[in-house]
């Protein structure tokens, strides 16, 4: 089942947040497709480890969608782009704020061409005001946003998480923010409009209910604090490995404690309710951490899930791979890409229906799609050969 079939979307988007973004819509059934520059296309191509001049980020976010090589500051471009964007349902950039209005590209121009339009834009820190000129990669948002001061919380300075986080969330924003337009539209609700998603804005609201539950009452009335869920997120060594273990409800905290024989815990003033436990949660966790480095893990995994625990393993990267769940999910396929070779990733993650969002088409080399798109807005061959030989379009 692919819910976005007949969804036509062009995206001018590099990096990770653009892409990202729209790789969710087409693995949903959405015909995406990419505007790159001429030359070496997106710089994400080649982030990863590479085969065949194929970048595994590239492989893994661009699957599903067809790639236009093209240079947009080129007047002759102008009436491709025009004719592209007049039947398409969604447009897609991550330019910084300004750089596309200039081009010819903004919200306004686009919509005069196309009433109907969602123009969607992702930036570091919106439209307008402080930094929203500037370059901005997701360690920057990392750090202005609390992921770093949170992450670093009980670890004596900040960390930044070493993953593309922010740039995810916003792009988990857009795509859904994107869905719910299409959906307004649909209905009559409203034409086409611009979605504005900063980085920034996605981060907050991803961190806020944990990261900041002590930042949530405004005046002055004082409140009870609670340690900071960095503080709490725990891992704990065994006797040969490494577990987690989540306690919050009586049955989980009683159920710990017999599993970690520490039982006389139960009787501590600190732990008796709810409350005293999220209160004092890394002294429990403290004690909980003495008590974990006495068994082998395997050991001490089966008493705490007999005992009703939340509870696991720490998985190195390759045994993420063979882990009995994500086998049995089919969380990883396999397919085989014309340059690339085999390729290894994470299905569509929503199944609609019985089955999962298939992947269509692998990821395209760069202008693969050019004569395809400009045959299918009219162009003969001859006129392709023309604005190919004048650079206009690879």
């Amino acid at each position: 089942m692919n819910p976005l079939q007949g969804v036509k979307i062009v995206e001018l988007t590099t990096q990770t947040a653009g892409p990202l973004a729209t790789n969710l819509l087409a693995d949903q059934g959405a015909d995406v497709i990419r505007f790159e520059s001429i030359g070496i296309g997106d710089p994400s191509r080649y982030a990863g480890g590479m085969r065949n001049g194929y970048g595994a980020c590239y492989t893994f976010m661009n699957r599903n969608k067809r790639s236009l090589a093209i240079d947009i500051k080129k007047p002759a471009s102008r009436p491709i782009i025009e004719e592209l964007i007049k039947d398409a349902d969604v447009f897609v950039q991550n330019a910084r704020a300004g750089a596309l209005e200039r081009s010819g590209c903004g919200f306004e121009d686009f919509h005069k061409i196309n009433p109907n339009l969602i123009y969607a834009s992702i930036s570091g820190f919106g439209a307008d005001g402080p930094g929203s000129d500037l370059r901005v990669y997701d360690p920057i948002i990392q750090v202005i946003s609390g992921f770093a001061a949170s992450q670093g919380a009980g670890q004596g300075k900040p960390q930044l998480i070493n993953n593309i986080v922010s740039d995810k969330v916003a792009a988990y924003t857009a795509a859904q923010a994107i869905s719910s337009s299409l959906f307004a539209r649909e209905r009559g609700t409203v034409g086409g409009h611009h979605l504005q998603i900063s980085m920034l804005d996605a981060s907050l609201a991803f961190l806020w209910n944990d990261a900041y539950w002590n930042h949530g009452f405004g005046g002055d009335e004082p409140i009870n604090e609670c340690p900071p869920i960095g503080e709490i997120y725990r891992i704990m060594a065994t006797k040969d490995n490494h577990i987690t273990c989540i306690v919050v409800g009586d049955a989980e905290f009683n159920g710990a404690c017999q599993a970690l024989g520490c039982e006389h815990l139960k009787e501590d003033a600190r732990f008796n309710t709810l409350t005293e436990r999220f209160t004092n949660l890394p002294a429990m966790m403290n004690e909980f951490e003495k008590y974990a480095a006495n068994f082998n893990t395997v050991d001490l995994l089966a008493a705490l899930e007999k005992a009703g625990v939340p509870c696991a393993k720490v998985n190195a990267l390759d045994e993420v791979l063979e882990d009995p769940r994500v086998k049995h999910a089919g969380a990883i396929i396999e397919y085989d890409h014309p340059v690339a070779g085999r390729l290894r990733q994470t299905r569509p993650p929503v199944i609609f229906g019985d089955e999962p969002c298939s992947v269509r088409s692998p990821a395209p080399a760069l202008g693969e799609h050019t004569d395809e798109i400009l045959a299918g807005i009219g162009y003969s061959d001859d006129k392709i050969v023309s604005l190919r030989d004048k650079k206009v379009v690879a």
